[in-house]
């Protein structure tokens, strides 16, 4: 399934990344993984699960999707690899005018969204709506 909205994430022990503009970050902690290497992904990102989690648990967002084949799509994303090695990327052809980079990773990997496509502004979170209902 794919999720649009803003502060989705994913976490995976496989992963592919496909972004217009891959930055290295800086390294962040993760209990029980350690030391991941961050990258910032902008312009048109979107990540999704190669290899599911075993144990299927999250580790470092309790509402993180885990299912194979979920995905994430958005502006900008931001995902984290473990151990913090250098990622190698491939420039593919993305849409029809634009090429992209892509990463595809063999270890643990978690990806957030952080800025939602901007046409989806009016859409809004069912399970935070039901929340306020209450």
């Amino acid at each position: 399934m794919q999720y649009v909205l803003q502060g989705v994430s994913i976490e995976s022990e496989a992963s592919e990344i496909i972004s217009r503009d891959i930055k290295r970050g800086s390294y962040i902690d993760i209990p029980k993984i350690g030391k991941c290497a961050k990258y910032n992904c902008k312009r048109n990102s979107e990540a999704a699960i190669r290899q599911e989690l075993n144990p299927k648990q999250a580790i470092y967002k309790a509402d993180s999707k885990l299912d194979l084949h979920d995905s994430i799509s958005g502006e900008n994303l931001i995902f984290c690899v473990s151990p913090f090695k250098k990622v190698s990327f491939d420039v593919i052809n993305y849409t029809g005018r634009h090429k992209a980079q892509r990463a595809i990773t063999n270890c643990y990997s978690f990806a957030e969204l952080t800025l939602q496509f901007q046409f989806l502004k009016q859409l809004n979170d069912p399970n935070q709506e039901a929340n306020q209902n209450l």
